[in-house]
């Protein structure tokens, strides 16, 4: 079978992109959120989405030709008005000019940073091939577009499924315990790993292990919160366990899930019917009720500038540093 890997562009043949206004929008590598997190209705920018904001506030300057309108950088993401002005040397297709140098610029910041280990390796480009345009001819189209982008981050946040508890199996009277948060990013996990409590009380010092009941809460995607839960599980302890892909068909739980269901010590909770698939805006969404939900906070490894990490930052600047707050940077 012969494949067709032509690239074809997305520009309209009858537009002039010489000039005018433009509304762009820039999707990362894979469509994957690597610029940033969404927490309550803001994006909380890590180094990389930062990096991003820097270089696009920076094009104006460096292309005089180029006026910045509204704009928002997204984790996965950007939008922006582009108002070219009419020059003699601007190019027959200047905004894919201005785009390409922008481009350029933000794939090589996040090359460096890939090679230092500061954001995840998404492959060898940051960006799709392609962008997305749409020539803005009237005031009334371009106020339409401004609070669309104004609103981004907030829509995001609108646009989830349900409640996290929507969906439920096991023992819900967990939900009244006092949670112990357990996060951790996706890498290596051994069996004697030693997670690390990390959590600020309102009176900004470190909280105590609670002597009272407690339940255990968390996603357990990645391997070592997997492996938590399976020490949980042998301890018999209480857990919460918040699915993004929707509760396990009953049939398919391990022994010891079973008997954790029926000794009335296991919750499973979803925003999501079973059998749902995951992708990124969920599963952060559902580790941002982790975090919310939990009286004390414990993590294994966390990959800088990951959605984990962006998230304990931005929940961290929600409150003002005076509340209850996990720190990414305290250790016990």
């Amino acid at each position: 079978m012969n494949i067709d890997h032509t690239y074809k562009s997305r520009r309209n043949s009858n537009i002039n992109y010489s000039n005018g206004c433009f509304f762009v929008t820039i999707q990362v590598a894979h469509n994957l959120p690597v610029l940033g997190a969404i927490v309550g209705e803001k994006c909380i920018l890590n180094e990389l989405g930062k990096a991003v904001k820097t270089a696009l506030l920076d094009l104006p300057q460096k292309h005089p030709e180029l006026e910045l309108g509204q704009y928002t950088v997204m984790p996965n993401h950007l939008h922006a008005i582009f108002f070219i002005k009419r020059q003699i040397t601007n190019r027959k297709n200047h905004l894919g000019f201005l785009i390409g140098r922008f481009k350029g610029a933000t794939a090589f910041i996040y090359g460096k940073l890939k090679q230092i280990g500061r954001v995840p390796d998404i492959g060898k480009h940051l960006w799709q091939n392609d962008y997305w345009e749409n020539l803005v001819s009237s005031a009334e189209e371009l106020r339409n577009i401004d609070t669309y982008i104004r609103e981004n981050a907030k829509n995001w946040s609108k646009a989830r499924w349900q409640a996290v508890t929507t969906y439920t199996l096991g023992e819900t009277m967990l939900l009244n315990l006092p949670k112990r948060a357990f996060v951790a990013s996706q890498g290596p996990a051994t069996a004697d790993f030693v997670p690390r409590r990390i959590f600020i009380s309102e009176a900004g010092t470190l909280v105590p292990p609670p002597t009272q009941e407690f339940a255990l809460i968390s996603t357990f995607t990645s391997r070592q919160e997997r492996e938590v839960l399976r020490r949980a599980l042998h301890k018999k302890q209480r857990i919460i366990h918040v699915c993004p892909q929707g509760i396990p068909p009953q049939e398919s739980l391990s022994p010891e899930q079973q008997l954790a269901l029926a000794e009335k010590r296991l919750l499973f909770i979803s925003p999501q019917a079973p059998g749902a698939k995951i992708n990124k805006k969920i599963a952060t969404w559902c580790n941002e009720y982790v975090l919310r939900h939990a009286v004390e906070i414990w993590v294994g490894h966390l990959s800088p500038n990951g959605m984990l990490a962006t998230l304990m930052k931005g929940l961290r600047q929600e409150s003002g540093n005076h509340s209850k707050v996990p720190r990414a940077d305290t250790d016990t």
